[in-house]
């Protein structure tokens, strides 16, 4: 049988929990890494899991296929540091290819396939504290700020929407004060909609039902605290214009299919309430796979009638890569 490594910042590691330090922390565990530990426990996987990436360093040659739901480990780029070791040590993995994660982790690299391929973005520009932004504006606003790397919303709230340059470049230079590079966006008064996709054996995509996200917050914005429900106000649903759910799905087909190989993602855009247009907003090859998450209700909503068969599903397309 082949044996997996799963990598999560809250895996029980030796079977012993690591405790989690903030409520946001602590929803993560519940809802989501320890969820998945439960069905490879449960369902009687061979495997190991361990919130030490050293781990597959040293121990590498002892299994067969790699899962690492870790999003960041502390240092700059380490969204790929994972996967690049697999390639570098022949393993099979499930996720997304070093390339493709830093396409998707680079927000303006993610805009720019976009644009290529033929679907709207907002207008954005990006900068760093050794390249800030200019004096003027090279775009009407209001403006978006928020950090160029990196997914989760971690930082997001309301003075990210800023309504003039001045504003604009104090967020920004905000930013700079930590060492994080932003990507400023011009604000599109609309509604969020994501789309769920996961690759299959075949090589054909399946598409999940778009779901919509809604925010108390002003200009509809999202927060961090508000993803991992520890700040009321957010509401999600499932979207039922089928107009709309065949625009949202064709685009998010058309893109998933140029930046392969990945086995799941979820693409995610704004539609504009004066005109219906959808914008091309940004990509996660690494969202939130938890009970809670907004990927699994869309799944749940069609194609699949429980959470287990859905984490076994992922777990198939990289067994699969493993018996070939």
């Amino acid at each position: 049988m082949s044996k997996i490594l799963f990598l999560a910042q809250f895996a029980p590691t030796d079977g012993k929990h690591i405790e989690p330090q903030t409520p946001e922390e602590k929803f993560y565990a519940e809802t989501y890494h320890l969820k998945i530990y439960e069905i490879l426990e449960k369902n009687s996987y061979n495997f190991y899991a361990t919130s030490d990436v050293s781990y597959l360093i040293n121990h590498h040659d002892e299994f067969d296929l790699v899962w690492s739901v870790y999003n960041r480990m502390g240092f700059r780029n380490s969204e790929v540091f994972v996967q690049s070791l697999c390639e570098y040590f022949g393993l099979k993995y499930i996720g997304a290819a070093p390339n493709v994660r830093a396409l998707a982790e680079d927000k303006s690299m993610s805009k720019q396939l976009a644009e290529h391929l033929d679907l709207k973005t907002a207008n954005w520009v990006v900068a760093s504290k050794q390249y800030p932004l200019s004096n003027y504006s090279p775009f009407n606003g209001p403006y978006f700020v928020k950090p160029r790397f990196g997914s989760a919303s971690i930082g997001i709230d309301e003075s990210c929407l800023c309504e003039d340059w001045t504003a604009t470049q104090k967020k920004a230079n905000q930013y700079f004060s930590e060492n994080i590079d932003v990507i400023v966006e011009e604000y599109i008064d609309g509604i969020h909609y994501g789309v769920p996709i996961m690759n299959t054996i075949e090589g054909t995509p399946i598409i999940a039902t778009p779901h919509s996200q809604l925010s108390d917050k002003r200009g509809n914005i999202i927060t961090y605290a508000q993803k991992r429900y520890t700040e009321l106000g957010m509401s999600r649903c499932m979207c039922r214009d089928e107009n709309l759910n065949k625009m949202l799905t064709h685009h998010a087909g058309k893109y998933f299919m140029n930046m392969q190989p990945c086995d799941y993602a979820r693409i995610d855009f704004i539609v504009e309430k004066s005109t219906g247009i959808p914008y091309f907003l940004e990509v996660n090859v690494l969202m939130n796979l938890g009970i809670k998450g907004g990927f699994v209700a869309s799944f749940l909503d069609n194609h699949f009638e429980s959470y287990v068969e859905i984490i076994r599903f992922i777990l198939n397309l990289g067994l699969h890569r493993v018996g070939k």
